[in-house]
């Protein structure tokens, strides 16, 4: 019923500091089911689904646990947005961070890029192999083909011969 814990705006920083920027603002995790006196209740308009979020919210666009759909957190009558702005050292502090959360991210994404650069690498290689596997085995099957092939004339010539054995024992 609730979104307590629903981010607002995705990040990228650490887990640890992350989850605790969002539940500064949405709440925490474990207020899923207890709605405050300052949360914001209010239904998604396109599927009529009851939403809470902490005040800290008002005004904000967030999707929908429901429909997925994108929904404003309405502003609550006697307040306003200005209520929720933050002091200059807040504002110095949240930048700060977010300096250090894009840093952390460029360097996830590096990361992440050498992953994907190695994975590329090793799917050409793997494929590769699978060719030349693949041609190998035609070359086998074409081998047994030809192993029965020749089996089936020494079947055939031990045969022939058995005949003329038995053939030569009755006269």
């Amino acid at each position: 019923m609730t979104t307590a814990s629903q981010t607002v705006v995705e990040t990228t920083a650490p887990r640890d500091q992350a989850a605790a920027d969002r539940d500064a603002l949405l709440g925490s995790a474990s207020d899923d089911d207890e709605i405050r006196p300052t949360d914001i209740v209010f239904d998604c308009p396109h599927c009529s689904h009851s939403l809470c979020i902490d005040y800290r919210g008002a005004g904000l666009l967030t999707n929908c646990t429901e429909c997925a759909k994108e929904v404003q957190v309405p502003i609550p009558e006697g307040m306003n947005v200005g209520d929720l702005d933050l002091s200059a050292e807040q504002t110095l502090g949240q930048l700060f961070y977010t300096r250090r959360a894009l840093v952390h991210a460029e360097e996830r994404i590096a990361e992440l890029e050498e992953v994907v650069n190695s994975l590329k690498e090793r799917r050409s290689a793997m494929e590769k192999a699978r060719m030349t596997t693949l041609h190998h085995c035609a070359e086998l099957s074409g081998l047994c083909q030809s192993i029965q092939h020749s089996q089936n004339e020494i079947t055939g010539s031990l045969s022939r011969i058995l005949e003329l054995i038995a053939a030569e024992q009755q006269h």
